[in-house]
Order: C-alpha cells, then sequence, then structure tokens
C-alpha cells in the first residue's frame, strides 16, 4: 500500500462535513407498504372469519372496524418514532419530533441484509424499546452500514 492510500483511508475514515453525525430519519416507503399489507391481510381475514357467522354487512363492519383501529394504531407509532438518532460509542441518541433527546444504550440487535435493522435501546431509566430502522428511510446508506456496525458489536457486548 503507498503513501497516498494510507492517507486516502485516513481521511475517508474521518468525519467530515458531507457525512454528518446526525442522521434524521423519513418514513419509510418498505415499512408503509408492510403495514399496508398487513391491515389489508388482518382485514380480509376478519371478514372471511365474521361473514360464516353473521353475514357480509356486518364482516364488512369488522372489517372496516379493524382497518380504522390498525390505520389509527399504525399512524400513533409513526408521531411516537424517532425523527433523528446519532450514533455513539456504546448506543444511540435518539430525537423526536418535540425535539427532546435521550441517549439509549443498544442491547440487542437484528439485521435482515441490507433492508432492515432492529434494536433493542435501552433507556437509563425505563424499560427497553424497539426500534426500527429501514435503509430507504435514511439519505445516508452509509450511515445505516455504520449503525449496524455499532449495534452488532454493542449486542455482542451484552452476550
Amino acid at each position: 500500500m503507498t503513501n497516498v492510500h494510507v492517507l486516502s483511508l485516513h481521511t475517508s475514515a474521518a468525519p467530515s462535513a458531507d457525512f454528518p453525525r446526525r442522521h434524521t430519519i423519513r418514513p419509510s416507503p418498505l415499512l408503509w407498504g408492510a403495514t399496508a399489507a398487513f391491515v389489508a391481510v388482518a382485514a380480509g381475514s376478519v371478514f372471511q372469519c365474521a361473514a360464516a357467522y353473521a353475514g357480509p354487512f356486518s364482516a364488512c363492519m369488522a372489517a372496516l372496524t379493524v382497518t380504522a383501529v390498525l390505520v389509527a394504531s399504525a399512524r400513533g407509532g409513526e408521531r411516537r418514532r424517532p425523527v433523528a438518532f446519532e450514533i455513539g460509542q456504546h448506543g444511540v441518541t435518539t430525537w423526536d419530533r418535540a425535539g427532546n433527546a435521550q441517549y439509549r444504550r443498544i442491547a440487542g440487535c437484528a439485521q435482515w441484509s441490507d433492508r432492515l435493522l432492529a434494536l433493542i435501546l435501552v433507556p437509563a431509566k425505563g424499560r427497553p424499546v424497539p426500534f426500527l430502522v429501514a435503509a430507504d428511510a435514511l439519505a445516508n446508506a452509509s450511515a445505516f452500514r455504520e449503525l449496524a456496525v455499532r449495534a452488532r458489536r454493542c449486542a455482542q457486548e451484552h452476550l
């Protein structure tokens, strides 16, 4: 390896202006599509079960009720989801919509290919909370990779 290659490796590893430490999270089309598919399957299942016992009109009402409840729940979950995060040494700092920051330690990690990362975050006080990060929700693909590597390392420390 020449000195030019070594220099380029050191400069690429250092944080720069084009690689911010705080990353924003956009709504993920992948997660919204999966949620919509789940709602459709659940509503269809309720309709099929209720139609056998109560008739098609009652089954439609039950399916619409289930659809409304699941959509409201999904919207509530989206509002509670953090809008930004910053990767720390042993955890992640997350920001909610009001701008409140909270540092949480990473206790568990599961990764599905290069598409979805599921983390278990433990705050200083309180219960562990799940944190789903889809790759298409981040503007920077390298942020997803960095978070995945950090999460695997932190999760292995807790085993």
